[in-house]
């Protein structure tokens, strides 16, 4: 069987989770090529990659979350992982807030306009607070807001954009959990430490370190999976004063930290689920 995995450009034999996706899916008989949406041109009439058309197959893989044409690439696929409208959807981290677990509560929070306000801002959510570009990833789009000066200065890097601004989680300064959850079931779960500063994200260069999924982390990847149908997720929780606050889901994760924290093969896991 042939199919697609989506990436951003096609040149990346190297990047890891695409990598160990093509290495997995030929030992299931899945002969998956990568696809990079830089190089394919949608005519109207089909897509042309690299000169050539695209024939439909069999799986897509989707690891790229931006535009149409990934959306025109998916439907090549007889199945779609993720789907492009879990991914068009939850790309946006204001659509996140109403996911729903009792196994975390969610930090207070505002879909507001780069200048709103700072005072109001403050007097909602508290000082310091989070300020999140909707469709960010690896931490690129994060800013930790201590005062007037910074604050000021994300309102000119995003131009009236909307933001999501958070209640800042002392508790959970430069560490997180992060699990990968394929169809509701905890695959790996890891706990990030940043070397430096409040993000840990594994891509900025945090540590990572097995992390027991409890009965919580569990609860939280059922509910995430009822509630997005997604197949493959990224959750992070936070380490809250009373049990662990909700920070985002990714809907394209990469697999590298949890493969090497917790010495699972989580993609030949997704893998043997595609086919």
């Amino acid at each position: 069987m042939n199919g697609y995995i989506i990436e951003k450009y096609t040149d990346m034999k190297n990047a890891y989770t695409s990598r160990r996706f093509a290495e997995e899916g030929r030992k299931a008989g899945l002969n998956m090529s990568i696809v990079g949406v830089y190089d394919v041109i949608d005519t109207g009439n089909g897509l042309i990659f690299n000169g050539r058309p695209l024939s439909p197959a069999k799986i897509v893989i989707n690891r790229h979350k931006y535009g149409n044409l990934k959306d025109r690439l998916a439907e090549l696929g007889e199945v779609s992982v993720n789907s492009a409208e879990v991914i068009n959807k939850y790309v946006d981290k204001s659509r996140q807030r109403g996911l729903t677990s009792s196994a975390f509560t969610h930090p207070k929070s505002l879909l507001a306009y780069a200048g709103t306000e700072f005072e109001k801002i403050v007097s909602a959510i508290g000082l310091p607070f989070v300020a999140k570009g909707l469709c960010g990833s690896q931490g690129n789009m994060v800013y930790l807001i201590e005062n007037t000066e910074q604050y000021e200065e994300v309102c000119t890097k995003f131009n009236g954009e909307e933001l999501l601004f958070q209640q800042f989680i002392d508790t959970s300064f430069g560490k997180d959990v992060r699990m990968l959850s394929v169809r509701g079931e905890v695959v790996g779960c890891m706990q990030r430490t940043a070397k430096s500063g409040f993000k840990a994200n594994f891509a900025l260069g945090a540590d990572v370190t097995k992390y027991t999924a409890d009965s919580d982390i569990k609860q939280a990847a059922r509910d995430i999976y009822t509630q997005t149908k997604a197949d493959i997720l990224g959750i992070d929780l936070l380490f809250g004063k009373d049990g662990y606050v909700f920070c985002e889901i990714n809907v394209t994760p990469g697999i590298e930290g949890i493969e090497t924290a917790c010495g699972v093969n989580a993609a030949g896991r997704i893998m043997g689920l595609i086919k």
